[in-house]
């Protein structure tokens, strides 16, 4: 099927014939459904579009989310299932691959099976009606609950979402992370003045937290992104936006700068996330599309090597049977993304990001946050990639406790800011990690399950909520502004950080 790490994307635009400047309009060919029927195989592949019908068969193999993922479709109407999960502009993008072949005919259309999105979304929105009320929502943990229910745990949006790697190790090592870190507080500390901004490269938020990139998130909803970009500019929250967006970074970027002229809205910094690709041409054009539409960060994620073995993933089931293979793990996505990355790739994004800062993401080493301070990285996100990728990769909160321990220098640099991602779902897990010297965290699924559930609302409550647990922490703990957050406020217990063998 079309689901993968980025999927065929082919929007309505590219599909209309134009007309020639200064003749007449050219009609285009109606293709009868019988014929669309005929090619559904790797030696001629075409799929139906918004009533367009395009040869695919030269893209077939270089297909980012692999071959299966289109053949699996192929002679059929997809346009429910893209339209509901692309991004508008990669069309344009792989016009060269692709041919269109004409205009389905309305008279046997009928005549070519129609694939249905992952759910109806009429009934999506009737179940979202059901759902209580968004204050009733009282933490992150409920967010999760209520998306389970709202997708079905068989769906294949769920299983996307939640999926880990392997026996699960790292995912459940990450949740279980922050328990090892028992706060000493203080009292007697006046509070009257009290604040919990913060900066991140030079903006101020109001309290230290991002939404990390993660992708295809009009799967859990139809406005997907954009919800992040509309809760973003409401509270000046950053927004990271993945490579495999299921909303182009240029239509989230001409989002932000549009909400961010109304009164009252924020223009919330966009920090757009890349995978580097072989052919260093298609990831110059992705840079620059993002700076010159201005993305105020880039974020180079260098954990995938390979993909992660996402077992639950692979197991979606499709129109009521197992889907094939490598329909969900989708390894032949990753053909296209460079394998010999080195630090030097920090100078070379660098080049086409000028001026603004570029961040190294998927780090899980201390020694690796010195090399990319030193190859020049404005900051680093310490991550596992939420236990997707290496099983038994240690959890960010480890991995922080062994850099202060190593360098605790580097935490105190104020050119280099260093951030966390993973298994955060209280805000003491935030004030935690801030003692301990990072500079922000990031929340990733917790705000994918508050958005597939209640749109921008529900991010603006996982805000609020996360907002509450941050004052009310940072005040018993004795801190009056985050600066006041330290490590001696920490007692470390046993089984949380091991001993690096020699």
């Amino acid at each position: 099927m079309l689901y993968g790490r980025e999927p065929l994307a082919l929007d309505s635009s590219f599909s209309k014939d134009k007309a020639i400047k200064g003749g007449p309009k050219k009609e285009p060919k109606l293709i009868d459904g019988k014929e669309v029927v005929k090619h559904n195989s790797a030696e001629s592949t075409w799929v139906v579009i918004d009533g367009a019908v395009f040869d695919v068969t030269a893209f077939v193999q270089k297909h980012p989310g692999s071959a299966e993922a289109i053949l699996e479709h192929a002679g059929k109407d997809v346009s429910a299932l893209f339209n509901m999960l692309h991004a508008k502009g990669t069309l344009e993008k792989i016009k060269t691959q692709i041919t269109h072949v004409g205009s389905l005919d309305p008279q046997t259309a009928a005549e070519v099976e129609v694939i249905k999105g992952p759910g109806d979304e009429d009934e999506m929105d009737e179940k979202r009606a059901e759902l209580p009320p968004t204050e009733l929502v009282v933490n992150l943990k409920e967010f999760e609950t209520l998306a389970k229910e709202l997708l079905g745990e068989e769906s294949r949006p769920w299983r996307y979402f939640s999926s880990w790697s392997d026996d699960g190790v790292s995912i459940r090592d990450t949740a279980a992370s922050f328990n090892f870190l028992r706060f000493i507080p203080r009292v007697n500390v006046p509070m009257t003045e009290f604040d919990s901004k913060t900066t991140f490269f030079g903006h101020e938020v109001p309290i230290p937290i991002f939404m990390c990139p993660t992708g295809q998130n009009r799967q859990g909803h139809p406005e997907g992104e954009l919800n992040h970009t509309r809760a973003a500019c409401e509270t000046g929250i950053p927004q990271g936006v993945s490579n495999g967006s299921s909303v182009a970074i240029k239509d989230i970027l001409i989002e932000r700068n549009k909400i961010a002229q109304e009164p009252g809205k924020i223009r919330a910094p966009v920090w757009w996330q890349i995978y580097i690709r072989a052919d260093r041409k298609d990831s110059e054009a992705q840079i620059r599309e993002a700076v010159e539409n201005g993305a105020d960060a880039i974020l180079i994620t260098v954990d995938v090597i390979a993909l992660g073995k996402r077992e639950a993933d692979a197991r979606v089931l499709v129109g009521g049977k197992a889907a094939k293979k490598d329909a969900g793990i989708a390894s032949k996505s990753f053909s296209l993304y460079d394998l010999n990355l080195t630090w030097n790739d920090i100078a070379w994004v660098q080049k086409h990001a000028p001026g603004i800062p570029v961040l190294v993401k998927g780090i899980t080493a201390a020694e690796d946050v010195e090399l990319a301070k030193k190859h020049g990285a404005a900051g680093v996100i310490i991550s596992n990639h939420g236990g997707r990728q290496l099983d038994g990769a240690p959890p960010a909160i480890s991995t922080l406790i062994h850099l202060r321990r190593r360098n605790a220098a580097l935490l105190e640099d104020p050119k280099f800011e260093v951030y966390i991602d993973g298994g955060v779902r209280r805000g003491t897990d935030v004030l935690k990690a801030l003692c301990l010297g990072a500079r922000g965290v990031g929340l990733g699924r917790a705000i994918i399950y508050a958005q597939t559930c209640y749109g921008h609302e529900g991010i603006l409550r996982a805000f609020e909520i996360m907002t509450e647990e941050i004052h009310a922490g940072m005040k018993l703990l004795g801190a009056r502004n985050v600066k006041e957050l330290r490590p001696e406020m920490i007692e470390l217990l046993p089984g949380l950080v091991g001993e690096q063998m020699k």
